[in-house]
């Protein structure tokens, strides 16, 4: 379909496409041939459509189409001095009429070649749902099927809550499952005796039934499977999906990357935990560096096989009892309370990107902030006081 792409390269050229291919609505497009009004009842209908295509599995809705039964039949445009002042409007009536709030809704006007406008809503599906439109006393939740939207009565509203807070058990649920093969030792490659550094992006769709994704987008091109440290020495199809190794010798591994067959990314590294002198220690300006460095690589390889935020970002540590950073020692000296890590295993917490960030290393900061917090630092000494990484005290 011409409208799954980026948003931001979707042109007039897409939008004419609808119309010569006679693309009719249905329940992830709709068409409107004017802005929503300044009247109750058309703030209200609009509200309407965006909460239910949030609902349900997303969509486009396109203002400035004029159709007949469904069908466009002309890019009429909508007639506006100033597209970015409709577009604010339109964004905060969002903001005030949908609870709990929509996260990723991307708004923009296409100019025409009359000099009017078309104007283009891309209204991820939510995994924060059900959303009800609260405006002005009415109260409503609304989903939509291949007619268009419809009101959700209280069994369907119930067991929408019941499903949002069943898909977030589901992923941790795997993330835990997974943590206790990796401590038993059950894993697809020998990794080499210690700590270890672990690391899952669980995009939500990876649970949606008969989820199954191009695998072979990424066997083409690997280096989106790079493992956190090493070069990738092996790369193969395995009963799970696509499995990287970075191995050492005799059969042994610094670490590996699974992906999984739903876009799961398991990567799990033995080099960031070292030890010396009979003392476990992890670098920690490395330690952040190959993190965010990987998560940027992995994320890559998710976007090239479709997957599409929400994404859980894990990072976890085990085997890593008795452990310390590796600091400036200037800064250890004036630290004089820098514990060792007194568990064995660390669960960093949780990251969850609604859209793909253009800062990474801004959006790990709170799981990096607990590692040095289990040492006794008050935050990460990778971040300056803007909350820059790379240019902190440890750098």
């Amino acid at each position: 379909m011409t409208l799954e792409k980026s948003f931001e390269e979707i042109s007039k050229a897409d939008l004419l496409l609808l119309v010569e291919g006679k693309v009719s609505e249905r329940r992830t497009i709709e068409y409107k041939r004017d802005l929503p009004s300044e009247t109750y009842e058309s703030k209200k209908d609009f509200l309407a459509d965006v909460s239910s295509f949030a609902n349900a599995k997303g969509g486009h809705i396109i203002l400035g189409v004029q159709e007949e039964n469904g069908l466009p039949i002309a890019i009429s445009g909508i007639s506006c001095d100033d597209p970015d002042r409709e577009v604010l409007r339109l964004e905060n009536l969002l903001r005030d009429g949908i609870e709990p709030r929509l996260q990723g809704v991307s708004v923009k006007g296409i100019l025409l070649s009359s000099g009017s406008y078309a104007l283009i809503l891309r209204v991820p599906r939510s995994w924060s749902k059900p959303h009800v439109v609260n405006y002005s006393g009415h109260w409503r939740f609304y989903s939509r099927n291949s007619v268009g939207k419809y009101p959700l009565d209280n069994s369907e509203v119930r067991s929408a809550f019941l499903q949002s807070g069943t898909l977030v058990e589901k992923i941790r649920l795997f993330r835990d499952e997974r943590l206790g093969s990796i401590l038993t030792a059950q894993t697809p490659a020998r990794l080499v005796p210690g700590g270890r550094t672990i690391l899952h992006l669980i995009p939500y769709t990876a649970f949606e039934t008969g989820t199954s994704l191009p695998l072979e987008v990424v066997a083409n091109n690997p280096s989106v499977l790079k493992p956190i440290t090493g070069p990738i020495t092996n790369i193969r199809y395995n009963f799970d999906g696509l499995l990287s190794i970075s191995s050492i010798k005799d059969g042994i591994s610094r670490g590996y990357v699974q992906l999984f067959r739903n876009g799961i990314i398991e990567a799990v590294d033995s080099s960031l935990t070292q030890m010396r002198d009979n003392k476990g220690f992890i670098p920690g300006y490395a330690f952040e560096k190959a993190l965010i460095d990987s998560v940027n690589v992995y994320l890559d390889g998710q976007k090239q096989i479709t997957v599409s935020p929400p994404i859980i970002i894990f990072i976890s540590l085990i085997g890593v009892s008795g452990y310390t950073l590796a600091v400036n020692h200037r800064i250890v000296i004036k630290n004089e309370n820098q514990y060792s890590i007194d568990r064995d295993t660390l669960v960093l917490p949780e990251v969850i990107l609604e859209r793909f960030p253009s800062d990474i290393a801004r959006a790990l900061r709170p799981a990096f902030d607990a590692v040095w917090n289990a040492i006794g630092f008050s935050s990460s000494l990778g971040y300056d006081e803007n909350g820059e990484w790379g240019k902190g005290p440890n750098c």
